[in-house]
């Protein structure tokens, strides 16, 4: 994401939600309004702004259509596999307003529906001894680094993220939310 206007957008949390409940990968299903609606517990009427804001961003796009009791019925895609905020979005502007909606509505968002998925037991908390560890991967570390260590993890991670950024088109495939949080902090 490079442009402003498209990072105000998604600092709504219903928005970054409709993105969040589209599985990626070539047999992932594209899914309606009411089926968007069903996955995040809301109101199809009040979802159809929002779906159409996010087609009008070129978030989503609609594979097809059908009619169905004389209404057009829309399947939609997410254009992305990943959402990333390019760097350059925030020089665009003197304001950064808009940049701290989407952050903490994109963290509020996550942490909602990590919040929902442990709730209906959906995550592995413990490994089973044996087998892959499909446990959850909790890490919180504050470490002081000279800018050009910062700049080389940094590079670092987003490789890796980048390499793992497609889906397996296997059945056998699980939904994975990966969400990574770096920054400097100026303190005096």
């Amino acid at each position: 994401m490079k442009d402003l206007e498209t990072l105000r957008m998604l600092a709504d949390p219903l928005r970054l939600s409709i993105l969040s409940a589209f599985r990626s990968g070539e047999l992932a299903p594209a899914l309606t309004v009411k089926e968007l609606a069903d996955r995040l517990g809301e109101g199809q009427t009040k979802l159809y702004r929002h779906v159409k804001l996010l087609e009008d961003a070129d978030l989503i796009f609609v594979t097809g259509t059908r009619l169905v009791s004389g209404i057009l019925e829309k399947r939609y895609r997410p254009t992305y596999r990943t959402l990333q905020i390019d760097s350059d979005a925030f020089n665009q502007s003197q304001e950064p307003d808009g940049f701290r909606g989407a952050t903490m509505a994109s963290l509020n968002s996550v942490r909602d529906q990590l919040h929902s998925d442990l709730q209906a037991d959906r995550v592995p908390l413990t490994a089973v001894q044996g087998e892959a560890d499909l446990s959850i991967l909790l890490s919180s570390v504050r470490v002081s680094m000279t800018p050009e260590r910062y700049g080389r993890v940094r590079s670092a991670i987003a490789a890796a993220l980048a390499e793992e950024a497609h889906s397996d088109d296997d059945p056998t495939a699980m939904p994975v939310v990966m969400q990574v949080l770096m920054y400097p902090t100026f303190e005096d």
